[in-house]
């Protein structure tokens, strides 16, 4: 079965918008054309993957983060500010409801130089995990900036340098820091406005293969529509953290309808990721959640780049086959 001829259709339209927007104003996301992107999987290939991207920031460094504690990348944040860069960062109030986690870091940002803000109170969370380099590089990632999200979780982080995707993402990234508004564009994909829709573009639209490593699937029109791909003959891959012992209901009604589900018990699974037909790919901070993909600040990549969409799939078929199916 083709992919949905919409996604395509709306590329010229949605390619052609201005980077900032008001919630709401833009279609369903498509996965449009641009310049081709780098995947990082961690835990392999190591923290200086990600805090080698922050060191390297000369004139810029904008970002949004949900949790922020870890000490190499607080002081990489820090050094850039010190030494003149421009270094913006919105941080979530209450990651994990708590109110002090990400003070320190706060602190010590504002007492560098760095603008440092706490995000609006308009999204129940501030979920996104990104940041730009120097106006011309975008780093999406599905971790936070945690010892566990460097150097522990199963994550993946895109590095796109596609102007378009860059100018989107900035226009997001600014619009956080003043509580301003902004929402998707170019390949660019937020939520409140746009995951649920480029998300489940993605899965109705898979021919033959998906591939899905999540942190959290209780979404009923994600886990309708993954089941619906199942009964159309399109091969399902659903991996997440875990235990297979004593599973949600969900998990279980997944397997049941045929869908190949895989608790893993390590790298812990933080990941966000989608893989269809070996050919488009989302990668992001959007649990397959209603408040992550309908009331949370979230920001990811949708992309048709075979090169991601395989390396996905293939690892997240090499993380299924060494986890376990659920049980009651």
């Amino acid at each position: 079965m083709p992919a949905n001829p919409w996604i395509f259709a709306a590329l010229a339209a949605v390619t052609a918008l201005a980077p900032a927007c008001d919630l709401g104003s833009l279609p369903a996301v498509p996965v449009a054309a641009g310049a081709p992107v780098r995947l990082l999987v961690l835990p392999e290939a190591g923290r200086s993957a990600v805090l080698d991207l922050l060191a390297g920031a000369q004139a810029s460094l904008w970002m949004d983060m949900y949790l922020l504690t870890d000490e190499d990348a607080i002081a990489a944040l820090e050094g850039r500010a010190r030494a003149g860069c421009d270094v913006r960062v919105t941080l979530e109030p209450a990651p994990y409801q708590d109110e002090g986690a990400n003070q320190a870091a706060f602190d010590r940002l504002a007492a560098a130089g760095a603008r440092a803000r706490w995000a609006t109170p308009r999204y129940t969370y501030t979920h996104a995990k990104a940041f730009t380099v120097d106006h011309a590089r975008l780093v999406v990632m599905t971790l936070n900036l945690t010892g566990a999200g460097l150097a522990g979780n199963r994550e993946y982080v895109l590095v796109d340098d596609d102007p378009a995707d860059v100018a989107a993402a900035e226009a997001v990234l600014a619009a956080d820091q003043t509580g301003g508004q902004a929402g998707a564009a170019a390949r660019v994909v937020t939520s409140p406005d746009a995951s649920r829709p480029a998300l489940t573009g993605l899965i109705e639209g898979a021919g033959s293969s998906l591939a899905l490593e999540t942190e959290e699937l209780t979404d009923p029109t994600v886990v309708a529509a993954l089941i619906a791909a199942r009964g159309r003959g399109v091969g399902v891959t659903v991996v997440w953290p875990g235990p297979a012992a004593g599973a949600p209901s969900v998990f279980l009604s997944l397997a049941a309808a045929g869908i190949d589900v895989r608790a893993l018990d390590g790298p812990p699974v933080h990941a966000k990721a989608v893989s269809a037909d070996g050919r488009t790919a989302y990668v992001g901070s959007a649990n397959l959640t209603p408040t992550s993909l309908d009331h949370d600040r979230e920001l990811g990549l949708a992309l048709a780049d075979p090169s991601v969409a395989a390396a996905l799939a293939a690892t997240i078929a090499g993380d299924a086959a060494r986890g376990a199916s659920p049980s009651p």
